[in-house]
């Protein structure tokens, strides 16, 4: 059985234009899927379309949307349903972080986070469950982070948002397996995508395993509908068991350090 079979339709990639969204996307185009690819640079959709569709054959529909503005999950539906495809797949991996003390970052910046990080995969998630529900079938896959485990002083914020996404996913996974929904966290550690320059983590340490994009989507899609929750790499599996067993506050401190621009070590 096919990927589109098994899940009953098309794959929903948001932020695609780049990094893990890209990977997902020509990753799932392989496996035969029709993708909608979601994010704000529209051109670079255009090009991964084209690339998809001469290379895979599937359809790949362009939405360009921002999806922290109002009623962002209705017209992407909106747009989906026109163009005659359900979702099977959503993968919710739209995202953005900010690295340094908190006091020293700013807030609309910060709460910005918040919603694309945390409210806007509880929306979309909420839109497109009814179908798979009804059909019987689906999958949805979370990008969260090691960063979920731990607290994690110089970038508080993105950590707490992952953290709500594993939590909200692992949650969700219990909830929908019995209905035949496969849910996915998926865990990585410091990968090279991008997504460090709107950070602004540059100087942050790497901390766990080195892998690249697509050995992290790789895994993931391997794992849904395996297991709840994967950490990409054997280093960074290792480092959250440990962090399990210290008190809390060793964990913070530690993390403090550990965390601190490479300059300042």
């Amino acid at each position: 059985m096919g990927w589109s079979e098994k899940y009953g339709g098309a794959a929903l990639v948001t932020g695609a234009s780049s990094g893990f969204g890209r990977d997902f996307a020509l990753q799932l185009a392989a496996k035969g899927m029709d993708v909608v690819v979601v994010a704000r640079r529209k051109p670079l959709l255009e090009d991964l379309a084209e690339e998809i569709e001469a290379d895979h054959k599937v359809r790949c529909l362009v939405v360009e949307q921002d999806l922290l503005a109002d009623g962002a999950d209705a017209a992407i539906a909106e747009a989906v349903t026109a163009a005659g495809l359900d979702v099977g797949l959503l993968v919710n991996n739209a995202g953005f972080g900010s690295y340094g003390l908190f006091q020293e970052q700013q807030p609309g910046f910060e709460g910005r986070m918040v919603d694309l990080n945390c409210r806007v995969p509880v929306v979309l998630t909420h839109r497109f469950l009814g179908p798979m529900l009804a059909r019987g079938r689906g999958a949805i896959v979370f990008v969260s982070s090691m960063a979920a485990f731990q607290p994690t002083p110089w970038m508080i914020t993105y950590g707490a948002t992952k953290a709500f996404d594993l939590m909200f996913a692992e949650g969700l996974w219990a909830e929908l397996k019995p209905q035949g929904i496969d849910v996915l966290a998926l865990c990585p550690g410091k990968v090279d995508t991008g997504f460090q320059a709107v950070a602004g983590s540059e100087k942050m340490p790497s901390v766990g395993s080195k892998v690249t994009s697509a050995e992290v989507v790789a895994l993931g899609l391997r794992s849904l509908g395996k297991t709840l929750t994967v950490v990409p790499g054997v280093m960074s599996k290792l480092l959250i068991g440990s962090q399990r067993l210290a008190p809390r506050r060793v964990v913070a401190a530690s993390a403090y350090k550990m965390n601190r621009p490479l300059k300042e070590k």
